[in-house]
């Protein structure tokens, strides 16, 4: 295999400032700024002055040029265009970008390039004032008598994992020396949404590559935390205002950028072998809430960036909840707001038992009467009229159902790219009997929003039961248990499993599900009409009607037929094979 080619030259770093409070203000206006600034300042320009974009970063870029000075002319004048420009974004806030140069020896690799060089540009940008541009004392010697630029030398600094301090210079357009400003505090997170930061990653393995791969890892992460709109995601430039400083206080980090959480991490490399850890931190009382690492091939780095960002995504969210959960526990019931509310409901919904569903209804009244449009409240209060349906835990099926269709109407036009919101509804929607291809359609679009979402494969899961491809639900529930093996839900999804297996006709396996779910939650009832039904259908007619006796102590007054409306979200075959096991086990 031919070794990638190395060659010496300048690498330009962009970074926009305060991309996380321009997002913040206006998502949309910002995006459709930076993209143009991008096309009409950037990539317009570039090329006519011996430069080449090789990396995008969302809110950065990464440049190469031929030349020093054409480099640092170039950016020059991209600054002094900017500043003269006076483009503002949202909020009236002035748009601006700091710039980073060095000259660096690089591996080539295709169209991209990689090594230690890439990383110390970035980390040059990082000290940049804001609207100019930084570069080292090599480029400032070489400059001199070239180009009619005025740098003021910021003197020796230490940039993390460079065993040495770099003398830096930096340049304004507006001329006067300017220190880089104080980190600004980012505005609070949206309504709704606790807030996190991915904190730069740090470089245990003394090997600068490592530390630019570590930096990937934390943009992976972050874009992958981004698709889960359960918490709001600081964006990448903000949090790396922090690399480079060391003993950084978590707390002091929520403070400053109005934060909840904290996920920070490392990179090590051993040999062929790259270890990655992540862990997550309560900002406030800096407590760890939850960690893990992966292990894998220096040949399979881009592999191990997707899987640890898979894995940080899927293991943050049911952690930042059950936090969350406690926090709105501990308020006083006179401080609780709409939030507040559908937190103290989610784990009466995970219960699965009656009592619990209606204190649950009940809390999600209460957000809704707080505030009418929350879409995720809406959703969730339908899912759990809906559970009171599917699982006979009311008399009057009737009522249920026009309550949760009122509610399912309000969730459907306020839901928006919430994925658990849009995951609660496609609950609501199989759970009434609903056109269940439909609610299908709601869980694609949450796996489309974040593919890591483990309930929203759960729910798809059923639906591929409910529509008559059981062996297409078993893998959803797998792709469920993988991302979230400790979910507090788990038994549902050994239920769905039970299920697909009876509708793929093993009702061994089956009754070996069912009983496991069982097992996993003594205290349930209602899995034991599932039991009953597959173990009557292996011909245990005795066990299966004991399974029944315990599925009517708590529904005494339960009927075929009831079950039948009940369960109606079935496709037809299946539904009549479901109830002609209870028929069989005795009910009537």
């Amino acid at each position: 295999m031919a070794q990638p080619d190395r060659r010496l030259v300048p690498i330009v770093s962009l970074d926009v400032v305060g991309y996380s409070r321009l997002v913040e203000r206006n998502e949309r206006q910002t995006l459709r700024l930076v993209q143009r600034v991008y096309e009409r300042l950037i990539a317009r320009t570039i090329g006519a002055a011996g430069g080449k974009v090789f990396k995008t970063m969302g809110d950065g870029v990464l440049a190469e040029f031929n030349s020093v000075i054409a480099a640092v002319q170039w950016t020059a004048g991209l600054q002094r265009d900017i500043h003269d420009r006076r483009i503002h974004g949202p909020g009236g806030e002035l748009f601006q970008i700091r710039a980073g140069i060095v000259l660096a020896d690089v591996l080539v690799a295709g169209d991209d390039l990689y090594g230690s060089g890439i990383n110390l540009a970035v980390r040059v940008q990082n000290h940049a004032p804001a609207g100019g541009m930084c570069i080292t004392k090599w480029m400032y010697q070489y400059l001199d008598g070239h180009v009619e630029l005025e740098f003021t030398d910021m003197g020796p600094t230490e940039l993390k994992n460079i065993s040495k301090t770099v003398r830096i210079y930096t340049w304004h357009p507006g001329g006067a020396p300017r220190q880089r400003e104080p980190i600004v505090p980012v505005a609070a997170a949206p309504s709704h949404r606790p807030s996190v930061v991915v904190l730069p990653f740090d470089n245990l393995s003394g090997e600068a590559d490592q530390s630019y791969f570590a930096d990937a890892v934390v943009e992976e992460i972050t874009a992958t935390l981004s698709r889960v709109k359960d918490f709001f995601v600081i964006a990448r430039n903000s949090a790396f205002a922090y690399k480079g400083r060391a003993g950084i206080d978590v707390r002091q980090v929520g403070r400053d950028l109005g934060v909840r959480y904290v996920v920070e991490g490392s990179v090590r490399r051993v040999g062929e072998r790259v270890r990655i850890t992540a862990q997550l931190v309560e900002a406030e009382a800096g407590a760890h809430i939850w960690s893990n690492r992966v292990d894998g091939a220096v040949a399979d780095l881009f592999d191990l960036q997707d899987r640890m960002a898979a894995e940080v995504a899927s293991a943050i969210q049911p952690s930042i909840r059950r936090a969350e959960v406690e926090r709105a526990k501990k308020k006083r019931p006179d401080t609780l707001a709409a939030y507040d509310m559908v937190m103290r409901a989610l784990p009466h919904l995970w219960a699965h038992r009656p009592e619990d569903n209606a204190e649950a209804i009940a809390l999600l009244s209460q957000a809704l009467s707080l505030e009418p449009g929350y879409g995720l409240a809406a959703a969730l209060a339908a899912w759990a009229h809906g559970q009171q349906v599917a699982y006979n835990w009311s008399s009057d099926f009737a009522a249920e159902r026009q309550m949760a269709r009122r509610l399912v109407e309000i969730a459907t036009e306020t839901v928006g790219d919430d994925p658990t919101a849009l995951t609660a509804l496609a609950s609501a929607m199989m759970t009434l009997g609903g056109d269940v291809a439909q609610a299908a359609q709601f869980a694609d679009r949450a796996l489309e929003l974040d593919p890591n979402h483990a309930w929203a494969w759960m729910r798809r899961g059923w639906g591929y039961v409910y529509l008559g491809a059981p062996e297409d639900g078993l893998v959803a529930f797998e792709r469920s248990a993988r991302l979230s093996p400790m979910d507090p839900f788990a038994f549902n999804m050994h239920l769905g499993m039970g299920l697909a297996s009876f509708a793929a006709g093993r009702t061994q396996e089956a009754i070996a599900w069912a009983s496991r779910a069982l097992a996993e939650r003594p205290g349930l009832t209602w899995p034991h009409r599932d039991l009953a039904v597959y173990l009557a259908h292996h011909g245990e007619v005795a066990r299966a009607a004991d399974s029944l006796a315990l599925f009517r102590r708590a529904h005494s007054n339960v009927t075929l037929a009831g079950i039948g409306d009940g369960l109606r979200f079935m496709y037809p075959s299946l539904l009549s094979r479901y109830l002609l096991g209870l028929k069989l086990a005795g009910l009537s």
